[in-house]
């Protein structure tokens, strides 16, 4: 992760993306750093400029470039007026860039180029775009992209639930949760948060169950062991971190029939507003970008804010 802590923030123009502004202006960790404002616009095709040949196409291609000059305009007011909504919201005007690219190999791929050309800390991007997504989906296709591909930066997908800096922290003892709790404690340290760290597990295990009777009683108690010890581990983490002791809650949930569906119904009954998750879990399998439990949280919470940290 880069020392400057640069967040790259994408935008489309849309109403949609008008609610990134929104979360970034109402996420108060965020005010102290350096953000790109960025878009990639979409040219007219090349084919369109083959007209220039006779008259009638001449006066085509000049609409179009008209057209291509509006646009452009359209998303340099916009963009400055994000710019001018964050700085009223306490961002610091020096700290915020506005950059407009030209879409050249999609939109998806202009921006993993962009964060592969630069040192950003974090991406924030929304789960669909433009009013011309398909009502229905959760996940517009770039979005989608950048979940499975932009798997070497954190990143946020902001959601519409109000943000009160409460956060839902998926703990399984794994290296990647233990990623987590270090990009937490590094963005809410010494801030107002609370943070809820949850471990999940499918078996139940009661006190009074003696060990050595049963090889699956045993590798139940085990797991429930690994786990208590992952928690006060990831709070001791938090509050070396700056985060006070008594802001933090653990819960160990047992019993569980899906580790995705208790963790989303435990954020919603303790009223979060973010989960925080790694991108992969104990299964740590190389061959896949992204692990089982993110995916199913992602396409199932849709109001949520999501952390997903590599």
């Amino acid at each position: 992760m880069s020392d400057e802590k640069r967040i790259l923030v994408t935008l489309d123009g849309s109403k949609r993306s008008k609610r990134t502004i929104d979360y970034l202006c109402s996420f108060t960790p965020f005010k102290t750093r350096q953000v790109t404002l960025f878009n990639i616009t979409t040219p007219v095709p090349e084919a369109y400029y083959d007209l220039n040949q006779n008259s009638f196409g001449k006066i085509a291609v000049s609409q179009v470039k008209a057209w291509e000059m509006g646009q452009k305009t359209i998303m340099t007011e916009f963009l400055k007026e994000a710019r001018q909504k964050m700085i009223t919201a306490g961002y610091v005007p020096a700290n915020i860039e506005v950059k407009l690219s030209k879409q050249e190999k999609g939109v998806a791929r202009g921006i993993l180029n962009e964060i592969g050309s630069n040192a950003y800390h974090t991406l924030v991007i929304r789960r669909k775009g433009s009013a011309n997504s398909i009502m229905g989906v959760t996940m517009g296709g770039v979005a989608a992209k950048l979940v499975e591909k932009a798997d070497k930066i954190p990143l946020i997908i902001a959601g519409t639930r109000q943000i009160q800096h409460y956060l839902c922290i998926a703990v399984d003892g794994s290296a990647g949760s233990k990623r987590v709790i270090q990009y937490t404690a590094e963005i809410m340290g010494k801030t107002d948060c609370r943070i809820l760290l949850c471990a999940i597990m499918r078996t139940t295990v009661t006190d009074s169950v003696p060990e050595g009777k049963d090889p699956f009683v045993d590798m139940s108690i085990q797991a429930k062991c690994k786990l208590e010890n992952a928690l006060a581990k990831a709070k001791e983490n938090l509050t070396q971190g700056g985060i006070p002791d008594d802001r933090i809650e653990t819960r160990l949930i047992q019993g569980a029939e899906s580790r995705a569906g208790a963790l989303l119904d435990t954020a919603r009954a303790a009223k979060c507003d973010t989960i925080v998750l790694g991108r992969k879990g104990i299964s740590d399998v190389e061959a896949f970008d992204l692990g089982r439990i993110p995916r199913k949280i992602i396409y199932a919470s849709r109001k949520f804010t999501i952390w997903l940290i590599p």
